[in-house]
């Protein structure tokens, strides 16, 4: 290439570099001047590596070099150029390996590239931000934050599953706030809100970290307990009971009352059945006189 040809290079709208075996600098282009803020006499005999940033350096020894060893050509890398000032400058490369170990850049900045790759991010970070609230309105009571009633019985799914496999049993309780009507109709529903959150913290305080705690309507919760027997789960289930009845909300106090169903070993089990089971343990509760845990019978 004649002196003539490499001057007409500074007419392009794209940095165009030689660098020797030495990763020296041996030409460069108007461009490559502008963008480093420097003259031509500047930065012919000056190594390539001052201009470019150290993870770029790290990335160029130990991708880009290697692979121009095997394919003599790379396309369409980003590096970063370190301009005036430190600036760091985005760019894309295309390299070309010669016979004699010299090689042959043409870059040009990417701002609008890395702006475009930054919008798409933040949309996809919204876009997960949109699904991960989809999901909690799809699976959480909006009031309590608790499970609803559709994922309750996913989880139970997977509980039933996870227990024939492992030959253990577990507890299905369903809890009903006695009276709740009146606390509506007496402080209004506000203050109703009020115990059903308080209530579903306590629920929340006293369980371990693989039960499951959901509310499936009004004043209804349902709470599994995982790998336990009938006396463990009804020793719960008291202590559950009877921290409702002895704490004051807002001066407002409340009773609960409780069905409670535990599986037996080898046992086939359903949702369905289970929830029919606790809550027919539950009706029976309020019918002789609320406020206590009845246990179902099956």
């Amino acid at each position: 290439m004649t002196q003539g040809n490499l001057q007409e290079l500074d007419n392009f709208c794209s940095g165009h570099l030689i660098v020797n075996k030495h990763r020296k600098i041996t030409f460069c282009n108007a461009y490559i001047c502008n963008l480093s803020d420097k003259t031509e006499a500047q930065l012919v005999e000056s190594s390539i590596s001052e201009y470019i940033s150290k993870a770029s350096n790290i990335f160029i020894d130990s991708y880009i070099y290697p692979l121009l060893i095997n394919e003599s050509e790379v396309q369409e890398v980003q590096i970063t150029w370190i301009g005036d000032n430190g600036q760091k400058i985005p760019v894309v490369a295309n390299i070309k390996l010669g016979q004699q170990g010299e090689s042959y850049w043409s870059l040009y900045m990417c701002a609008n590239r890395d702006k475009l790759h930054s919008e798409l991010l933040k949309a996809n970070e919204k876009l997960e931000q949109q699904s991960q609230a989809l999901f909690d309105l799809a699976t959480t009571d909006p009031l309590t934050g608790l499970l609803n009633r559709r994922e309750l019985q996913a989880q139970v799914n997977k509980v039933i599953y996870q227990v024939t496999r492992t030959l253990s049993t577990f507890a299905l309780l369903s809890i009903d706030v006695d009276f709740f009507k009146k606390v509506n109709d007496t402080y209004g529903h506000q203050k109703g809100d009020l115990v059903l959150t308080s209530i579903a913290e306590m629920f929340t305080q006293e369980l371990r970290a693989n039960d499951i705690l959901a509310r499936v309507g009004g004043e209804e919760f349902v709470i599994l307990l995982q790998d336990v027997d009938v006396e463990q789960a009804l020793k719960l289930s008291e202590k559950i009971r009877t921290m409702i009845e002895t704490t004051s909300i807002d001066d407002i106090n409340i009773t609960v009352s409780i069905g409670l169903v535990v599986t037996r070993k080898l046992e086939e089990v359903d949702f369905d059945m289970l929830l029919k089971l606790s809550d027919d343990a539950l009706y029976n509760a309020k019918n002789t006189g609320r406020n206590k845990t009845c246990l179902a019978s099956h």
